[in-house]
């Protein structure tokens, strides 16, 4: 019954707008919401009330009694006001009563928010707890502190100076392997590549030449040696004959005389070979020395010396280079088959990152706050964990171009988080000032144009304007706007103000 109403009503209302001109699909619209939201006897009232039933052209088909059959259909309706309600009104009134009608209904069917977490009443916005603790909204009391007095300086990760090495070779070679590229670890003493050397084959074998002139050299000594202590025990024994045989009227004084010259021919050609065969010994031996140093020259130890002479006929060319520390290949320039030379560039850079540099710039300005020993924190940001540390060196002078000081921090870095190249910032407490009221810089928000800070009254929180002082990274001095005691929010301010702007939309969209 309800459906067939709405159909004839529909059908009365599409005549009455040929009639008047108004625009069907807007009518037809209207008796919708009509029939929805509002009293039907109302609705009806206010679409005939002023015009004459009576002068209405009929739809085709449709008599007087058609038209009570469709009116009885709607006796449920209450009729009986319509006169009182809308004898003076228009068309138009009709339309802005019916509008505000409606809104009354909706504004009535919406008093109970209770469903909701918050509302803003006059004077304060009021939030529950449970929303409070959903999205961690933390209430403090103000209270003085410190704010401390920070020196902040940019700077850089660089290489720990004392813990690179370029690895290099010390004689010139063509590549034949190599063992290492960039980003492997090494331990020190490792492989890193092999080369061929001419010159490396050139310097043992002179060791192996001269160590062997040294040896004969020192056989010849001990040879003249023994020689020449034959001839003169030969040429005492002699002479002490002849002296017997004087003694004894048997021999004569010219025969004593010429074995005693002997002797001393003995003697004196003992001192002179032994001399010369000393000296040949002396050069042997340097020119072994120069060999043994030309090696260690090339870096190699006296055990590896040692073992040259254990080596093959085919190993004499082959140079090892090796790595001098523990630490990472940073760096690689060599290739298989390439021919290197000392002093032509570094084939390796190894470099033992478990500690790095932090260099500070220090302006001018700073100079006369920053010393050494001082603590420093330093962050690096995108991720990358804070570090502390304490000043170790400050440069004594200024750079000519940029005209700033260098202080360095030596960092531990174990597991390898702060790479060189990293730009950083370094925080130095300089001094603390002491302030009635300190609040977490998070706290302060601004709204069109102004610092706020949400503070909580009787009537709910209020955004009240406040005067910021002194601030750190942390921490704000309010100067007005908060007094000591008063509850404010100092936590997830953001999720308040977002949880404060939804209830705003919804209240808004309640009220159309």
């Amino acid at each position: 019954m309800k459906i067939r109403s709405l159909l004839i009503l529909l059908a009365l209302l599409g005549g009455l707008a040929l009639w008047s001109n108004w625009p069907a699909p807007v009518i037809a619209q209207q008796a919708v919401d009509d029939h929805v939201g509002r009293d039907h006897g109302a609705a009806k009232a206010d679409e005939h009330e002023g015009h004459d039933h009576a002068d209405h052209e009929k739809p085709v088909g449709t008599d007087a009694a058609g038209q009570a059959d469709e009116h009885d259909d709607h006796a449920g309706h209450d009729h009986g006001g319509e006169a009182d309600e809308h004898d003076d009104e228009g068309h138009a009134g009709h339309e802005g009563a019916d509008d505000h009608a409606e809104h009354g209904d909706a504004d009535d069917g919406h008093d109970d928010h209770a469903g909701h977490g918050d509302e803003e009443e006059e004077g304060g916005i009021r939030i529950t707890p449970e929303v409070m603790r959903e999205f961690g909204i933390e209430v403090r009391s103000a209270d003085g502190g410190h704010i401390e007095k920070i020196v902040r300086l940019p700077g850089e990760v660089v290489f720990n100076a004392d813990r690179i090495a370029h690895v290099t070779p010390t004689v010139a070679g063509i590549v034949r392997k190599v063992n290492f590229s960039v980003g492997d670890q090494v331990k020190a003493g490792q492989e890193m590549a092999v080369l061929n050397s001419q010159e490396l084959a050139a310097a043992r074998s002179e060791f192996l030449a001269a160590k062997a002139r040294l040896a004969l050299a020192e056989e010849s000594l001990g040879a003249k040696e023994d020689l020449y202590e034959s001839r003169i025990k030969l040429a005492k024994q002699t002479a002490d004959r002849d002296a017997r045989l004087l003694q004894d009227k048997v021999g004569t004084e010219r025969q004593l005389l010429e074995s005693q010259q002997a002797l001393e021919e003995a003697r004196l050609d003992q001192k002179l070979g032994l001399t010369e065969a000393s000296l040949q010994v002396k050069e042997a031996r340097i020119a072994m020395n120069q060999a043994e140093n030309a090696l260690h020259a090339l870096g190699y130890s006296h055990d590896e010396i040692a073992k040259i002479e254990t080596l093959k006929d085919t190993e004499f060319n082959t140079y090892e280079l090796t790595s001098p520390l523990d630490g990472m290949v940073t760096a690689r320039h060599v290739t298989v088959g390439e021919v290197i030379e000392p002093g032509n560039g570094s084939p390796f850079v190894i470099a033992d990152l478990s500690t790095v540099w932090v260099n500070l710039t220090v302006y001018q300005r700073d100079l006369a706050h920053v010393q050494a020993g001082q603590h420093v924190t330093i962050r690096f940001g995108h991720g990358i964990p804070d570090a502390e540390g304490e000043i170790a060196f400050i440069s004594p002078s200024l750079d000519e171009k940029t005209r700033t000081a260098t202080a360095r921090i030596v960092l531990k870095n174990p597991d390898g988080h702060w790479r060189p190249g990293l730009f950083v910032e370094g925080r130095i407490e300089t001094g603390r000032a002491s302030a009635s009221v300190v609040v977490p810089r998070n706290a302060i928000t601004e709204m069109d144009g102004e610092q706020i800070v949400f503070v909580q009254t009787d009537e709910g929180f209020e955004p009240r304007e406040v005067t910021v002082g002194r601030t750190t990274s942390e921490s704000a001095e309010i100067v007005t706007g908060l007094k000591p005691g008063e509850r404010y929010i100092a936590a997830n301010v953001l999720a308040f103000k977002a949880e404060m702007n939804r209830a705003a939309l919804e209240r808004a969209g309640h009220a159309h």
